[in-house]
């Protein structure tokens, strides 16, 4: 009974002991001090977790509509800076863009393709207006470099026969839908449109000047070196970023390097144009993105560029 008694007055000694160490640590307890107050209980637990992962001790009071965001005085300063830190981290990152993939975008790009390369071909198959298309929109690399520079875009809409014009809808339907779905319909067909032709000057310029080429192929391969440059520019990490570009030379290797009467290099200089696009679209988009009016701006131009070299090669004939 004794024994009882004096463990029941041991335990309560202890309980006050422990009370009155309570009430000293809440005595010496440092004060807060308010880091963030704000309407968003989401913003504020976002800080409280990157506060937390730092390793400073936080607080979140929930006061009517605002919470509070708060912190021991001691780390006030520590706290401050880390969240600054954080802030500028997320700025820094958000001048990498994100594309706004959409499929209107992809599907009216394609549709330009379609229509274009098709009326031309009609034109040219059936000599509407009694005019030879094909010879006065060639790619003749000695006419190119006399100054007959529209050679370069006509010769994108201009094919041999059915089967070279099947052929270029096929592959140029995908790879012209995914650039227009990607960077919006005026600045994938602007791209597409200035990478081949700058594509073709290139072709023209490195080869005999007897050389002659046509084909819509010059402006596919530029559109696949636009997305793969496009999209190396706004990928994060260091090791997917180059998953584009080896994609964009494995499809130049597949399809680019064969078939009977095919122009290999004017494949290689449509694609490194298109590259050059990509990457150059990017960065603009990065630093000074276009409005959505700006991107259709862009593309009206591209095509008013396009009809104005045929203008052009029929005043010249």
């Amino acid at each position: 009974m004794t024994t009882s008694v004096s463990c029941i007055v041991w335990i309560h000694a202890i309980a006050a002991r422990c009370a009155v160490l309570r009430g000293t640590m809440q005595d010496v307890r440092p004060e807060s001090v308010l880091l963030l107050k704000s309407r968003s209980k989401e913003r504020c637990m976002e800080y409280a977790l990157v506060l937390l992962a730092m390793g400073i001790r936080c607080e979140l009071v929930h006061l009517d509509d605002t919470f509070e965001l708060q912190v021991f005085e001691h780390d006030a300063e520590r706290a401050r800076t880390q969240i600054g830190l954080y802030v500028r981290e997320n700025e820094a990152r958000g001048n990498k863009f994100n594309p706004n993939f959409s499929v209107q975008d992809g599907l009216t790009c394609a549709w330009l393709y379609a229509v274009t390369i098709l009326v031309i071909y009609i034109l040219q198959r059936d000599q509407i207006f009694s005019i030879d298309w094909l010879e006065i929109g060639v790619s003749q690399a000695g006419l190119i470099r006399d100054g007959e520079w529209w050679r370069a875009v006509t010769a994108l809409g201009l094919h041999v026969d059915t089967a070279h014009l099947a052929n270029n809808l096929l592959f140029g339907l995908i790879f012209v839908f995914l650039a227009g779905e990607m960077l919006s319909w005026g600045l994938a067909w602007a791209g597409i449109l200035l990478a081949g032709t700058l594509g073709n000057l290139i072709n023209a310029y490195s080869q005999s000047l007897s050389h002659a080429s046509i084909g819509a192929s010059t402006a596919v391969f530029a559109a696949v070196g636009i997305l793969a440059a496009f999209s190396w520019s706004w990928r994060r990490t260091q090791i997917n970023r180059w998953v584009p570009l080896g994609a964009g030379l494995a499809i130049l290797a597949f399809i680019g390097m064969s078939g009977e009467r095919t122009d290999i290099f004017a494949h290689f200089t449509g694609f490194g144009a298109g590259c050059l696009f990509g990457f150059a679209i990017g960065l603009l988009e990065t630093h000074r993105p276009f409005t959505p009016r700006g991107k259709r701006a862009v593309g009206i131009g591209a095509s008013l560029f396009f009809a104005a070299a045929w203008v052009f090669a029929l005043l010249h004939r």
